[in-house]
């Protein structure tokens, strides 16, 4: 792509607006437009909204995409508009770089306009610049646009150097538009949009001249039938500045999860709504005789789809961030549900070039976070083993086996007395799923790790096996069995027949003895001994996350024999959210109540049902 990365003169804060324009001739022909921003841009043309929302990427992989606008142009001059939304803060959803933007419109392969410091540039006065009002850490900050203040002239733009000479191609489809839906008003200042949505909100109102008003977004409804705006320290609300005109608020920069608005202030709101916004997936057609069943199936496709933008999102609303877990979850429900295979590729090539986290996985993709949780960083090698295995395709592991193995030389480098040590430091955060003793560990060894290890070590040998690296896989075998000995020395409790978290923890949890059947840690008799515990209700069950590792469990050891016990427990669980009026699948089963009101109601590792109805003949194949 040609252009140059161009931003305002001197104006480098964060969570700052520009507004940039280029004037070019049209006669005929298909037009494309090239672009690239940091950190989300919107384009008009000819006062027309046509498409919004960078990549997520880094800057040593920096991705630009194409654009068709033929069917905004007109014979003779035309006008292209660029909204740039600057971040520039450390949260979940970017990785700080510069604010900058670089496009190219191109007819025939002949450059008709291009950004340099002849482009025109100007604040964008719509938005106040410098506000830094956090929705949450994760998520970063919200907006306030403002009405009130007029446009600034525009001046040329300033030229930003350290950027890349090199961009990349949008490694999959650009996102897709639906019609607007318009919110219900339910109450005199709340309005429902009657489903769990993802898009870009709207509002009509008319306020007075300097008059805020506050508009908040969620999944549930308070007691008293408001939103819950703030929990904690999260404030999930944006604001708006009349100037006493009626005016559309439409902001392209900024995705929203929620089902439910409420306003505060005296303005007069007409309507509100999302654009909702979705990946084009080809869904695979199935056919699902139980009615139960077929809505479960239904609103776990959902799900999967209101967690799927540039990149996975593990929950819409509170966080929009890609985690390596998460994700791992969601690519394996999405090899059954879709044919988009891509999508699984793309991301995992966004995961393997982060080199944020030096010898592991940042705790999400992009970031600039330094946090890392060294059990997801794991579940990155099963997820790259896994996409070969589906899909036949090893060119990711052609390309990024020095990192998968670099990995696997960072946990063996940390064993000591003959286990891998929890990694210690403000940076790391030692978790395994939502369990109290699991949440977050701070003993010298724990089995979780090494059990995850394991797994991960299972995977890195196939995919040495399928790159004929054979030396290196007889080195992960004999590093595998020597961590499962001492495993079986110090956490198998032979009275109970369980393995426990630690030598100094009493309890019996669900998924590590999940983790010692499908490490082949735990073998002979041991085996039906863990299964009949895993069925019998007496164990720490596992999180909704992680139920997958129990289901796997059984059914790899016998699947005539447990596929009744892991539907009937699907069905339970997700008629219990159903019965609660999910329009997508949960966090966790406590719902909304988890983690002090701040539970997901739209969590993308919630759409295992899609795996095991296609496993176990749930699903019949359409033709």
């Amino acid at each position: 792509m040609n252009g140059e990365w161009i931003w305002l003169n001197g104006q480098n804060e964060e969570d700052s607006y520009g507004e940039f324009k280029a004037v070019f001739p049209y006669r005929e022909g298909r037009t494309e437009l090239k672009v690239s921003a940091d950190s989300e841009y919107a384009v008009f043309v000819n006062g027309e909204f046509v498409y919004a929302g960078q990549y997520a990427d880094f800057p040593w992989y920096k991705i630009h995409d194409t654009i068709d606008l033929t069917p905004y142009l007109k014979a003779g001059e035309n006008e292209c508009v660029f909204w740039v939304w600057y971040c520039g803060d450390r949260n979940f959803c970017h990785y700080i770089n510069r604010p900058a933007l670089r496009f190219e419109i191109l007819c025939g392969g002949e450059t008709l306009v291009q950004s340099d410091e002849e482009t025109l540039a100007r604040p964008l006065s719509c938005f106040d610049s410098g506000l830094k009002k956090l929705i949450t850490q994760q998520i970063g900050y919200s907006f306030r646009m403002n009405f009130v203040r007029g446009s600034a002239s525009y001046f040329k733009a300033e030229r930003v150097g350290d950027m890349p000479e090199q961009t990349f191609e949008r490694p999959i489809a650009l996102l897709s538009w639906g019609e607007p839906i318009k919110a219900k008003k339910v109450s005199e200042n709340v309005y429902d949009l009657g489903a769990e949505t993802v898009g870009l909100p709207y509002v009509i109102f008319k306020g007075e001249s300097d008059e805020i008003l506050t508009v908040s977004f969620g999944e549930w409804l308070k007691e008293d039938g408001g939103v819950p705006r703030r929990i904690g320290a999260r404030d999930f609300s944006f604001e708006l500045v009349g100037d006493g005109e009626r005016r559309t608020a439409f902001n392209p920069l900024r995705k929203i999860g929620c089902r439910y608005f409420e306003t505060e202030g005296s303005a007069k709101v007409e309507e509100i709504g999302l654009i909702p916004l979705f990946y084009p997936f080809q869904e695979k057609a199935v056919e699902i005789d139980d009615p139960l069943r077929k809505k479960i199936y239904e609103i776990s496709v959902r799900t999967l789809k209101l967690n799927a933008f540039e990149h996975y999102y593990d929950c819409p609303w509170r966080e929009q961030a890609f985690y390596a877990l998460d994700s791992r979850q969601q690519m394996r429900y999405g090899y059954r549900a879709f044919e988009n295979n891509e999508y699984q590729y793309a991301a995992l090539k966004l995961m393997s070039e982060d080199w944020n986290a030096e010898g592991q996985v940042s705790i999400v993709v992009p970031t600039s976070d330094r946090l890392v949780i060294p059990s997801f960083t794991l579940f990155y090698l099963v997820a790259m083993e896994e996409y070969a295995s589906e899909t036949g395709d090893i060119r990711l592991l052609r390309e990024y086996f020095g990192k998968m193995t670099g990995i696997a030389e960072t946990f063996i480098s940390n064993r000591k007395e003959g286990l891998v040590s929890n990694f210690k430091g403000a940076d790391f955060w030692n978790f395994y799923e939502w369990n109290d003793g699991l949440d977050q560990v701070t003993a010298e060894h724990d089995s979780a790790l090494n059990f995850t290890f394991l797994l991960a070590l299972k995977s890195l040998i196939r995919v040495c096996g399928m790159l004929g690296e054979n030396m290196e896989a007889e080195r992960y075998i004999g590093i595998a069995e020597e961590i499962g000995t001492e495993i079986n020395r110090r956490y198998f409790d032979g009275e109970a027949g369980l393995y426990r978290m630690t030598e100094e923890d009493p309890r019996y949890f669900e998924l590590l003895n999940a983790y010692a059947l499908l490490t082949g840690v735990a073998d002979g008799e041991k085996r039906a001994r863990i299964c009949e515990k895993l069925v019998s209700g007496e164990l720490i069950q596992c999180t909704l996350s992680m139920l997958p590792f129990k289901y796997d469990a059984l059914l790899a050891e016998d699947t005539e024999k447990y596929r009744d016990y892991v539907l009937s427990d699907i069905d339970k669980n997700y008629a219990h959210m159903l019965k609660s009026g999910a329009t997508s699948f949960w966090e966790t089963l406590k719902g909304a109540a988890d983690f002090g009101g701040a539970g997901s109601l739209c969590h993308g590792w919630a759409a295992a049902p899609i795996a095991y109805y296609h496993q176990l003949g749930v699903v019949k194949s359409k033709r």
